[in-house]
């Protein structure tokens, strides 16, 4: 799919979504990724998380680790679901057959971001209910 295709498809559920809601955040955090934008890219997460996401963008970045970086871990074309429970949202995301569950939670004055810290937890505990 070419990137205009994308960004088309992004713009057009964008259009349908709640502009602040957490789908709509992570579709705009998506498409900054998509185009290169740092700067749009970090918005998505909280204020301690911007300076931990950039430090591992760096790094990833030196030592060529393409796998190993915040967008190839955090970035999926498709939103499938979305739970909102209070304070905390979970996103149920997909690229082709990977699937990944994203967690967001409600900053005040800021409104839906990814904080790292909350989501390495919900990804511990996904993997210790898993075994």
């Amino acid at each position: 799919m070419t990137r205009f295709a994308i960004l088309g498809l992004l713009v057009a559920t964008l259009a349908a979504c709640d502009k602040d809601g957490p789908k709509n955040i992570y579709y705009g955090m998506a498409t900054a990724a998509e185009f290169g934008d740092l700067k749009g890219f970090l918005k998505a997460f909280t204020k301690e998380s911007q300076q931990l996401i950039e430090a591992q963008l760096s790094l990833s970045e030196s030592y060529g680790l393409k796998k190993e970086n915040p967008v190839s871990m955090l970035v999926f074309s498709n939103v499938d679901n979305v739970v909102e429970e209070e304070e905390r949202a979970i996103l149920d995301v997909s690229r082709g057959s990977a699937k990944r569950k994203i967690v967001m939670v409600k900053v005040p004055d800021e409104g839906w971001r990814i904080d790292v810290k909350v989501l390495g937890d919900f990804w511990e505990d996904e993997k210790k209910q898993r075994r």
